[in-house]
């Protein structure tokens, strides 16, 4: 993976951190709402200590979701805001995403109001985006955003089922 091998090679007074949670659709259990994974994506930086002052400043790389993620993190926690100099999202739905097909995959699931959240005019989005600004206003942080142009393929539902057989 070209972030954690060849990034640092490239810029060796950096340090990369990978971050995961998560991101299962169909048959989860989880009800964690996007506030829930922002929170924890900034406990978790915090209780290794890289928000303290003497660490080295965050600078976040996300994509998708995890832009809607990191930008929860920033808004709901102080100690990461001062710590973060800039963020760079790469197709993060903040104006929200066509969830049609998402949706017949959580329909009856708790996860269901986390795609609902990421829905085209979803006022948690917009909710956030406006908090968040304030926040880049407010602060010392440089926001880098690339986004699609064209259309890109989308979840299907199959209702084919296979069955794979193993021989040991």
């Amino acid at each position: 993976m070209w972030l954690r091998d060849a990034l640092p090679k490239a810029f060796p007074t950096i340090r990369v951190i990978l971050y995961g949670y998560d991101t299962k659709l169909f048959e989860s259990s989880s009800f964690q709402t996007i506030a829930d994974l922002g929170s924890n994506l900034a406990r978790t930086l915090d209780a290794f200590g890289f928000t303290s002052p003497t660490a080295k400043p965050l600078m976040f790389l996300a994509h998708s979701l995890g832009g809607i993620v990191v930008k929860e993190a920033l808004v709901g926690e102080h100690s990461i805001t001062r710590a973060t100099i800039g963020s760079i999202f790469f197709g993060v739905p903040s104006r929200g995403m066509e969830t049609q097909a998402l949706m017949t995959m959580v329909n009856g699931q708790p996860n269901k109001n986390l795609v609902l959240d990421l829905a085209v005019g979803s006022d948690y989005l917009q909710c956030l985006d406006d908090r968040f600004f304030e926040v880049v206003r407010c602060g010392k942080m440089e926001l880098f955003q690339g986004y699609e142009t064209k259309t890109s393929p989308t979840v299907e539902v199959s209702t084919k089922l296979y069955c794979l057989q193993s021989t040991f």
